[in-house]
């Protein structure tokens, strides 16, 4: 058995640039509790200081609460769908609870009006990490030399591209780059997305300001975390490489590497199986790889044996089966892996299935479980996700009737 949590060694840069006179990005490294964040403040007259000041103190109270660790330490222990629920919305909380701090403080104070802040922050429990994210900073993760974005920029430009319209590189991308549609401090409409990264030995992550990320592609991403000996060093090169490009903004980046990866790993092979089967599964097919595994936060493994029925309804809500291995007969038809099973429960739409109208295991089968109410309560607050989703359900079930 690994260790509980993972064993992980981490550095951090910051800088104020070339062109700005003070750094409103804000930092945490714990390495001992696993806990990671970086902010990128907004406002002017040192309100984005503040901001991201709040983002970060408020944020590591509650994520080093009690309540939070108890959380990370139960999932570690359990990894249940209900361990997986309170882990995330603690993680999450300790977020809103930063984002209610400096709206209550924009209030309070005229001159701190408008006041937000970015966030990007994760924490490790087992051999998971936990993401929370809003705004235009981003975390990546390099596995095998190659990076890979794991969050989505809350910029007007991300949604517009998102929307299909063609975009020339220039000053008009610049412009639409920096509008900001979700942040800490955004009032009633800020969005605080979650997820989960299983993690293997070797990993590293990046956490990073658009201060970074404007100069430094996702590919160089990969190949500085990969050559650098340390995640100090990393840090360091790719702050440096911002500065030589520009440096127009404050530049933060945050390098973690973990050392040995916690109990809770999935052996790499078995993963790499799983994101190609996912990737079949008509549910997620038009997703990217980080936004599957945004979606994925709410789906539990179970195990069956031959025989074994796959409900329609558990947990307390109707449910649908992602087919992981094995095969299954549904209605006098066989399924295998990649099969997305009751398509219909995530929309709650028609009668629940008659018990001959179930599938049934021939042999041993894994498979993911989804809660019609947990793909509602995604869908509801991750649009990016919603569109493809609702559009490939909409597809399934029109072939079925």
């Amino acid at each position: 058995m690994g260790s509980v949590r993972s064993t992980i060694v981490a550095g951090a840069v910051t800088h104020v640039g070339n062109v700005r006179d003070h750094n409103e990005d804000s930092h945490l490294v714990d390495a001992d509790e696993g806990v990671f964040i970086v902010c990128d403040g907004m406002g002017g007259h040192a309100a984005g200081e503040v901001a991201s000041a709040l983002g970060v103190r408020i944020t590591r109270e509650h994520w080093l609460s009690s309540a939070t660790q108890r959380a990370a330490a139960e999932w570690a222990r359990l990894s249940t769908l209900d361990a997986r629920r309170t882990l995330l919305s603690a993680v999450k909380n300790g977020v809103m609870a930063a984002h209610r701090c400096i709206c209550d403080q924009a209030i309070e104070d005229p001159s701190k009006k408008g006041m937000g802040t970015t966030f990007t922050g994760l924490v490790v429990a087992g051999g998971d990490a936990i993401i929370a994210h809003a705004g235009d900073s981003r975390a990546y993760l390099v596995r095998g030399g190659i990076a890979m974005q794991l969050t989505e920029d809350h910029t007007l430009l991300a949604r517009l591209l998102a929307a299909g319209l063609p975009m020339a590189e220039g000053q008009e991308v610049h412009r639409w780059k920096g509008v900001i549609t979700n942040a800490l401090g955004f009032g009633d409409d800020t969005k605080i997305i979650t997820f989960m990264v299983p993690l293997s030995d070797g990993d590293k992550l990046l956490l990073c300001s658009d201060g970074v990320s404007e100069y430094v592609g996702e590919a160089e991403v990969g190949q500085v975390l990969t050559s650098q000996p340390s995640p100090a060093r990393a840090a360091q090169k790719l702050v440096d490489l911002a500065l030589e490009r520009g440096g127009e903004d404050n530049a933060t980046a945050l390098v973690i590497k973990v050392i040995e990866a916690g109990e809770t790993q999935m052996p790499a092979a078995q993963r790499q199986r799983d994101d190609q089967i996912l990737g079949l599964c008509p549910l997620l097919e038009e997703l990217s790889p980080q936004q599957r595994l945004r979606a994925l936060r709410i789906a539990t493994n179970r195990d069956f044996v031959a025989g074994d029925v796959l409900p329609e309804a558990a947990l307390g809500s109707r449910v649908a089966w992602i087919l992981m291995d094995g095969e299954v007969i549904v209605n006098g038809q066989t399924e295998d892996a990649g099969t997305l099973l009751y398509p219909e429960a995530l929309l709650g739409q028609g009668s629940p299935r008659k018990s001959d109208a179930l599938a049934v295991a021939v042999g041993e089968v894994r498979a993911k479980a989804i809660r019609g109410d947990d793909f509602l309560e995604v869908a509801g607050e991750d649009p990016d996700l919603a569109e493809p989703m609702y559009a490939a359900l909409a597809r399934m079930i029109g072939k079925s009737t």
